[in-house]
């Protein structure tokens, strides 16, 4: 659901998407569809609305929340297969009151996709009710204070996008909701299934920011098709089973369940009362990953999860061989190379090699038949954790490292004790030496040594890399430091010459930890990684010279050195966005930018890049002076709701973090500074701290600020003393300083 805060600007859409349609008329296939579809919505609304369901009919709202943005009165999901195994029908049903601008903006427009092909590949196209395609309709009606009420459907909604191997997308806009109304809206979605692609995860989450006086679920599977599977967590009600007339069915009723702060650092799966379920084909019998069919499974064994985990990667592991690892005999042809001269090297130095070499050759080589993907959308590139770590734990063990598989339960998914799926578990390797090396597959850009944010402090079993089918025990994964995740700004400010309100900016900027990922997809090149990664392995020949010496694909050498020097003139483009995003504003001219360290290797930390650019936007004039929005200079800071600042459920932030600003002014001569001194703070306690240090000297202005966040977790009660530091922080934004003339 997006939302617009100015009408104007939906009903400005309404006529552009008119405009649009007239200029471009709908092709043969999607007018076709498009009478199917009227006809089906027609039939789809009358069985929505029909539903008996006695919150839909209720229009008050407790005392209790009449301050709410918005209030929940009824909500109800559906998840049904009417037609034996070939249909699968997931509808969403909710009455909202519209209590301030806020629920309004929020309610005032819905983005759908009214077709969703759901299968790739070049053969397939977007085919309207065809058995890879999604279809979703919706209905909504507003029951205004005046007593009238107003309907829309998706078929009147706005068509914003058409993508034959993609989707068919709209945007249905609600005109003349007000403040007040209340509003009451369907999403059923509709596929075809089959025993291959019939399986469906839901997860219910009892819980959002507005409160939910009545909240209700209804699943209906054939009986000698499907299995249904279900786990209550945190609390929930288990489903009301029954199966009867071939039919298996479950239904829940929760009513007055309180508004919840979920956008704010909550953790749903560890903190809100949630249900997830599974519908799935079943089989005769039950077996190792099989269900049988007709079966309801209500809160399956945690433990009976885990240990069919455990036999999956043990087996796979023991699959494991030189016939279906790809590319093994380069990989120890280098291996051999490198301990020869590295004869001292130590067992870690031996496991990082190996580990950045099968990172080098899986997503950095480039092959002949490769598709030429060299800008930014290839940082986006990963690999199969379980293929890729056990690749690296078969190299480890032929070169007598040993080392265990860690099966790990992320901080955002369920604990141990709840887990409902195999694929509940994520993995990683760990040495078994005096100090243990962990080692992940996240992304192109992993390092060795790193340990993904949401793995951080769960405790987790192991299982040997070696050999055996049993658990060697539990480790609790490190969690890393404030220290260790660092965004360092060093920003050298001065004024335009001619135009004092116009800032000049020479910027560097450090990551670590877990910022680095998001800067290094945005902002680095392949041409420049891969080049840095083939040197660092003693890989002797790059494929663009490889290229270059083939008759057979010289041409590709070309292509190559083109997509190259386009993905490197296309690099500012998103070193713009990066500024506007640190910023909020765009900056006039980007006249210097660089990448002075990629970062990718745990012995090379930080991620360093340069950048010099004009920003408008930070000064007003005043007379003779200047007014200057210091504290805009460190970027948007977390604004605390009223709603928000009294907390029940405990904080589960990302990671612990620090942010370090030197903001380094030349003051322009014939000028002086005021109100350098209100920008002094220091808060400083066992949850954050936020520190600002001026310093003056002649023409010079430096501010210092330190914002830290110490954990990634904290109880409710320590809530007031993270709100002492992000108040402080937003006070700090609000500050100005006065250049004065002399």
């Amino acid at each position: 659901m997006r939302t617009f805060i100015i009408v104007f600007i939906s009903l400005l859409l309404l006529v552009m998407g008119m405009v649009a349609q007239d200029k471009k008329p709908a092709e043969a296939w999607d007018v076709k569809a498009e009478v199917k579809y009227k006809k089906r919505l027609a039939e789809v609304k009358e069985e929505i609305w029909g539903w008996n369901k006695a919150g839909f009919k209720n229009r008050t709202v407790p005392a209790e929340y009449a301050n709410e943005s918005a209030v929940i009165l009824a909500k109800h999901h559906e998840l049904t297969t009417p037609d034996k195994d070939r249909e699968l029908h997931q509808t969403t049903r909710q009455l909202v009151k519209i209590n301030d601008r806020a629920a309004l903006e929020e309610y005032s427009e819905f983005a759908f996709n009214q077709y969703e092909l759901r299968s790739s590949g070049a053969w397939n196209v977007l085919d309207p009710f065809g058995k890879n395609t999604w279809t979703t309709y919706m209905g909504v009606k507003v029951y205004k204070q005046d007593g009238s009420v107003k309907e829309i459907y998706s078929d009147e909604a706005v068509v914003t996008d058409v993508n034959r191997f993609r989707h068919k997308a709209r945007k249905l806009a609600i005109p003349g909701l007000q403040v007040g109304d209340f509003i009451d809206y369907f999403i059923r979605t509709e596929r075809d299934i089959n025993h291959v692609n019939a399986y469906t995860e839901e997860v219910f989450v009892l819980g959002d920011e507005p409160p939910i006086l009545e909240y209700s679920i209804h699943v209906g599977a054939w009986e000698e098709v499907f299995v249904l599977e279900y786990r209550s967590m945190n609390g929930a009600p288990n489903f009301k089973e029954k199966i009867a007339n071939r039919m298996m069915e479950l239904d829940m009723l929760v009513r007055n369940v309180p508004p919840q702060p979920v956008k704010l650092w909550m953790n749903p799966y560890r903190q809100i009362p949630l249900v997830r379920l599974h519908l799935r084909i079943g089989g005769r019998r039950e077996g190792l990953g099989r269900r049988k069919e007709g079966t309801i499974y209500s809160n399956p064994n945690a433990l009976k999860t885990r240990d069919e985990s455990v036999a999956e990667l043990a087996a796979l592991r023991d699959l494991t061989s030189k016939q279906n690892l790809p590319f093994l005999g380069e990989v120890w042809e280098h291996v051999k190379r490198f301990k020869r001269t590295n004869r001292d090297a130590a067992d870690d130095e031996v496991a990082a090699y190996i580990y950045y070499l099968i990172r080098y050759m899986a997503l950095y080589r480039v092959r002949p038949d490769d598709q030429i993907v060299v800008d930014q959308r290839r940082n986006t590139g990963g690999l199969s954790e379980h293929n890729f770590l056990r690749y690296l734990n078969y190299m480890l063990v032929k070169n007598d490292i040993d080392a265990d598989f860690v099966l790990v339960t992320p901080r955002y998914g369920p604990a141990q004790n709840e887990v409902f799926e195999t694929d509940d578990y994520r993995l990683m390797l760990k040495t078994n030496g005096k100090k243990p090396v962990y080692f992940s597959a996240d992304g192109i850009f992993s390092n060795a040594h790193y340990v993904p944010s949401s793995y951080e402090g769960q405790k987790a079993p192991v299982v040997s890399g070696y050999k055996g089918s049993v658990i060697n025990g539990q480790v609790e994964v490190p969690q890393s430091a404030a220290g260790q995740n660092k965004q360092v700004e060093r920003l050298q400010l001065s004024f335009g010459e001619g135009n004092m309100q116009r800032l000049n900016i020479a910027r560097t900027t450090a990551v670590t930890g877990h910022f680095k990922r998001a800067q290094q997809q945005q902002l680095l090149l392949f041409e420049d990684y891969y080049e840095s990664e083939r040197k660092a392995l003693g890989i002797p020949q790059s494929f663009m010279e490889e290229f270059a010496d083939s008759r057979r694909n010289k041409v590709l050498a070309e292509e190559y050195r083109s997509a190259f020097e386009k993905a490197r003139q296309g690099q500012k483009e998103h070193f713009l966005a990066e500024i506007k995003e640190q910023f909020e504003t765009a900056p006039e001219s980007l006249d210097a930018f660089d990448v002075r360290q990629m970062g990718l290797r745990h012995t090379e930390p930080e991620m360093v890049y340069t950048t010099r650019f004009k920003i408008d936007g930070y000064l007003k004039k005043a007379g003779n002076n200047y007014i200057l929005d210091a504290g805009r200079l460190i970027g948007s800071q977390m604004a605390i709701k009223p709603s928000q600042r009294e907390r029940k459920a405990d904080v589960y932030m990302s990671f612990a973090r620090s942010f370090e600003y030197e903001m380094e002014f030349s003051i322009p001569a014939g000028y002086t500074v005021e109100g350098a001194d209100k920008l002094a703070r220091s808060i400083d306690n066992e949850c954050g701290s936020f520190i600002v240090t001026t310093e003056s000297a002649p023409g010079k202005l430096t501010v210092q600020v330190r914002k830290v966040y110490k954990n990634a977790f904290a109880p409710a009660a320590k809530w007031p003393l993270l709100l002492q530091m992000m108040d402080a922080a937003e006070e700090f934004r609000q500050q100005k300083l006065l250049l004065k003339k002399a």
